[in-house]
């Protein structure tokens, strides 16, 4: 099903259309290129995070919980785009909401119809939907089929006259599914029918579903991965087209920079998108990591696939393992019906991104690296062995190698992880990039509030300049959001009195080098010095020094130093 979806928001994003499909639960499924311009979000990947983070005008509750369509023009981006929200029912009860955006609303409701028809097309069922009344909305093409009926002919015809055997028209009147058999042309049918709810479990109409026993007993689960593999052919020439998309443009443009730090970043970054070896990208919170991330995994081999995100702290230890690997039903209290896949699974030919790798907890370790050594693992209560086949992409802003020493991180899993180690300098170490930062980050303010702000002051892009950053980018936007809130009526340009008053303070205190500036100044030369001389050796560095290696590694840490005494 994500394969249809997929092939559909492609196809409509060539008409100028953008597609969300959401499942019920809130997150974003599939989502083509056209929405995310129209939300504001460039080439990010929004798969797998939840609609309200992205887009919160979104009147996706509403739908959810009326499973009603809802219709709405917003103002996104400075420009008034209408969207439609359509409930999508699976087996009888709602799957998702499927949005459509577009700057011209007439155009949307057929590229909606001819989705729907399409995807009842390539679904290995009979189908038929019928309206509240019992007549005929649509019948796919397998039950065209079987019928030998004209679908134009059959639309509008009440069932009964279309589908002798159907008892869609008492699943009607007592709003109940029904289960039968069925005989047409001398085959046997197994009929699964049931109504469609709408406000107030109002029943609005009804699909019913069809298949040959014939079919029944022969079908397998290589029938239906054959189906699949035919869906993927139909999607050949739109993945295609996407690579060359990608080819045509430097997907690290996104990631602000012409620093030499950065340059050499960015050159490294491309040198490793291109590989499969997993990566482990440190530097500060609010670096901009899990941006570098997203850019090797959409620059290499896998960026067609899967991109799945996690944050080793934002989950509790008793429900990692099942996030990361999934759980059968029954597995514990609380367990869905069915189980439920992990990460790992919906990562598979993609790549998952470990965000704060360095909490993770120590009994989780072992089945970390279990899964990068053997490309295997089992469900939390179950007994199958599932294989993958992911590329890991690792972050932390701890240093690993010290959590190693203190037996809070495992050595052979640090070594899996760290093939590639990538370090994010902060922005005090790039100052040459604070403008363009801040340039880029007040025309995407621009394009969420309004082009209400033209620009920033020459006096606050000097204290910018002079302030030290301990947030990194993050506390940049942070600090540029807030003065877009506090720009008066009239005011064009963001000055000094309208930054957060922690930001004016602080620069107020760097006004003139403080002891303390020149001390670490010091500090830091001394570092440097003693690293060179010791060849990179950090106990004999610290040695130099007269500190404990722990205390080195605080310093490294502190001024983005490398082994050899140059800059991470």
């Amino acid at each position: 099903m994500r394969e249809i979806w997929e092939f559909w928001a492609a196809v409509l994003a060539n008409r100028g259309c953008g597609l969300v499909f959401v499942n019920k639960e809130g997150l974003i499924m599939t989502i083509n290129g056209r929405a995310t311009e129209f939300l504001g979000y460039g080439e990010y990947d929004l798969r797998c995070r939840k609609l309200t983070e992205v887009f919160p005008e979104t009147r996706l509750a509403e739908v959810l919980t009326t499973g009603q369509e809802v219709s709405a023009t917003l103002e996104l981006g400075g420009r008034g785009v209408f969207t439609e929200y359509f409930p999508f029912r699976g087996s009888g009860e709602m799957e998702g909401v499927v949005i459509l955006l577009s700057e011209d609303r007439s155009h949307q409701r057929q590229p909606l119809l001819d989705l729907y028809e399409k995807l009842l097309d390539d679904l290995p069922l009979k189908l038929v939907v019928v309206d509240a009344a019992g007549r005929v909305v649509t019948l796919n093409r397998n039950y065209v089929d079987l019928l030998g009926i004209d679908p134009v002919e059959a639309t509008g015809r009440p069932v009964r006259e279309v589908i002798p055997f159907t008892m869609l028209p008492q699943v009607l009147e007592k709003g109940k599914p029904c289960f039968s058999l069925g005989v047409y042309g001398g085959q046997d049918l197994l009929v699964s029918e049931y109504p469609v709810l709408g406000e107030h479990c109002r029943v609005v109409g009804a699909v019913g579903k069809a298949i040959t026993q014939a079919e029944a007993l022969n079908m397998h689960l290589e029938d239906f991965i054959e189906g699949f593999r035919l869906l993927e052919g139909k999607l050949h020439f739109y993945r295609e087209e996407l690579k060359q998309l990608y080819s045509s443009r430097n997907l690290f443009d996104r990631i602000i920079g012409e620093s030499p730090p950065m340059r050499t970043l960015k050159k490294m970054m491309e040198r490793v998108a291109r590989g499969d070896a997993n990566i482990l990208l440190t530097g500060e919170s609010g670096t901009g990591k899990e941006l570098v991330a997203e850019a090797i995994h959409r620059a290499g081999p896998r960026g067609g696939e899967p991109l799945i995100k996690i944050n080793c702290t934002a989950i509790p230890e008793n429900l990692l393992e099942a996030e990361l690997f999934g759980y059968e039903e029954g597995a514990f209290t609380g367990a869905v019906r069915g189980g439920k896949p992990g990460k790992f699974e919906l990562a598979n030919g993609g790549t998952i991104f470990l965000d704060e790798i360095g909490d993770m907890p120590l009994s989780m370790q072992p089945k970390l690296l279990r899964v990068i050594q053997e490309r295997c693992f089992e469900r939390v209560g179950g007994r199958k062995t599932i294989k993958v086949d992911v590329r890991i992409i690792s972050a932390t802003n701890q240093e690993l190698e010290k959590l190693v020493e203190e037996g809070r991180f495992r050595l052979d899993l640090y070594y899996r992880l760290a093939v590639i180690t990538l370090s994010i300098p902060p922005l005090r170490q790039r100052r040459e990039d604070i403008h363009l930062l801040a340039t880029a980050v007040l025309e995407q303010l621009q394009n969420r509030y309004g082009p209400i702000v033209k620009g920033i002051s020459p006096g606050v892009l000097e204290a910018f300049t002079a302030y030290s950053w301990p947030g990194n980018v993050r506390e940049l936007e942070n600090v540029l959001e807030h003065a877009f809130n506090f720009v008066e009526p009239g005011e064009e340009v963001i000055e000094m009195r309208h930054l957060p008053p922690r930001f004016r303070e602080g620069a107020s205190r760097r006004e003139g080098r403080e002891l303390k500036d020149i001390v670490e100044q010091a500090e830091e030369a001394a570092v440097r010095e003693a690293l060179i001389a010791a060849e990179g050796n950090k106990q004999e560095a610290a040695r130099l020094l007269g500190i404990h290696p722990s205390g080195l590694y605080q310093k490294l840490k502190k001024y983005g130093i490398t082994e050899k005494g140059g800059r991470g």
